[in-house]
């Protein structure tokens, strides 16, 4: 087959949507450490050299593609609470912590963003990403103003700011290296009782004790 330098603006976006998918396979089968540009051109259509074109450095797939799963996120949120579905702070709390679970893979990119994922990028591809991050915050009040229609606008600012921080610390609960979870239990004297799903609906709970929740009232 005869190579053919993309032109158009849907076969640039199919090129660069190709390498953030193999960029995506790499990094859930292995990590950061297998994720490079020998191993993604291996799994694309074109040459190594083409991927320079859209992307310089493995950071900048890796943030394009966190990019893209936050997306995915926030437009999820909107279907996991439908206009007119109240819930009382508890069956919220269970409601995020399930949706953290879903999106392990996401929580895991997330927490590489400020210590690998925003060095060696581009200063315009570090304002592509943080318009993306800045979606959380109408997302979120949107669905806040439903639930707790009583709670300004401050207070759910405060909240997401502090969401934004949690998420980042998320997946290490999700996914403990089991010599962790050995010391964890040895230096405590038992096993911990709380499963992660347990441990995340209890610190959402404590994040959310400022909101007042319309179907509680």
């Amino acid at each position: 087959m005869t190579f053919q330098r993309a032109r158009k603006k849907e076969q640039i976006e199919d090129r660069k949507k190709e390498i953030l998918m193999a960029a995506e396979r790499l990094f859930n089968a292995g990590g950061l450490e297998d994720v490079t540009f020998s191993r993604i051109a291996k799994d694309v259509s074109f040459t190594r050299q083409t991927i320079y074109t859209y992307y310089h450095t493995r950071e900048e797939v890796l943030l394009a593609l966190l990019g893209e799963k936050l997306e995915e996120f926030y437009g999820s949120l909107h279907t996991m609470f439908p206009d007119g579905r109240l819930l009382t702070r508890k069956e919220f709390c269970k409601c995020v912590a399930r949706h953290f679970i879903a999106h392990k893979e996401t929580l895991r990119l997330f927490a590489l963003r400020h210590t690998v994922l925003e060095e060696n990028v581009r200063y315009e591809n570090l304002v592509a990403f943080n318009r993306i991050m800045l979606k959380v915050f109408p997302t979120v009040k949107n669905i806040l103003r439903q639930q707790c229609p009583g709670t300004d606008d401050t207070t759910f600012d405060t909240f997401t700011f502090t969401m934004i921080s949690y998420f980042a610390s998320i997946y290490p609960i999700l996914a403990p290296h089991p010599n962790q979870l050995k010391a964890i239990f040895e230096a405590v004297g038992a096993e911990v009782a709380m499963t992660p799903e347990e441990c995340l609906e209890a610190s959402i709970g404590l994040m959310t004790a400022a909101l007042k929740f319309k179907k509680e009232e």
